[in-house]
């Protein structure tokens, strides 16, 4: 009979490796100067085999860097950060623009942006009194790119080989019966996207909820994240293409774009 593995321990031994390569982190953060193995490790109290094994691991992942005067923050660290600050940016500037949004339509508005596996990631969200209960978009969570109005806003400025590769790797899973699943039928939509400067769903998603969405651009004129509206059907607009809503929307996008740097 065979014994099934015991998971705790390298859990536990994961855990403590993380935490040991933090604390090399912050001891740099709070010196603020590249240090040498031996300075690390009598900074952090970890035995210099320890500490070794630590920075190694850091750099194989550029987290640090190895420098003149010792280990240094590395490349990664710097670009994380860099992606914090324009989130941050993104997040404030947009703020006050989705809750005008919000009012002026009485629906949900959603602020997202697409992680490196093409998933919606929603950054800030504002419901109104009659929110949608079923509404499944929290801030920090995930949605599938290309049965969501806010995805499908931004994928169509993607590149149309990178949309085909997503798709051959991922394919495009029916999440109700109204999700585009067919390849070619997906990228004439997203051209249709690219035409008319935003995006539906038509219950693609969630069978009961509709949404409208549109592109956010950056001072580099490249579209970086996408605001929506997002209501039960029967309080949204039929057909939503074309509708007052959209260009509340796509004025939305626009004005977040413009405080941005976009002109």
């Amino acid at each position: 009979m065979k014994r099934k593995a015991r998971r705790g321990p390298q859990l536990d031994y994961s855990i403590q490796a993380l935490q040991r390569g933090l604390q090399v982190l912050d001891v740099l953060l709070d010196v603020g100067t590249p240090l040498s193995m031996e300075q690390i490790s009598a900074h952090t109290g970890l035995p210099k085999s320890t500490a070794f094994r630590v920075i190694v691991n850091l750099l194989q992942g550029q987290y640090l860097t190895q420098t003149d005067q010792g280990y240094w923050l590395g490349l990664k660290l710097l670009r994380l950060g860099t992606l914090v600050e324009e989130r941050l940016e993104l997040t404030q500037q947009a703020r006050p623009l989705l809750i005008q949004l919000r009012d002026q339509v009485n629906e949900t508005a959603h602020l997202g942006v697409l992680d490196d596996d093409l998933r919606v990631v929603y950054i800030d969200k504002l419901s109104t009194q009659h929110v949608v209960g079923l509404m499944a978009s929290r801030i920090g969570s995930t949605a599938p790119m290309h049965c969501t109005a806010l995805g499908k806003a931004m994928a169509a400025f993607r590149p149309e080989g990178e949309i085909r590769e997503w798709i051959h790797h991922n394919g495009l899973i029916a999440l109700t019966e109204a999700t585009i699943v067919d390849e070619e039928t997906f990228l004439r939509e997203l051209r249709r996207v690219r035409s008319l400067g935003y995006a539906v769903d038509n219950g693609e998603f969630e069978a009961s909820v509709r949404c409208v969405a549109a592109p956010i651009r950056d001072r580099t004129a490249g579209v970086i994240a996408a605001v929506s509206v997002s209501g039960p059907a029967t309080r949204m607009p039929n057909p939503l293409t074309g509708s007052a809503m959209a260009m509340q929307v796509v004025e939305a996008a626009q004005r977040i774009s413009q405080a941005l740097g976009y002109s």
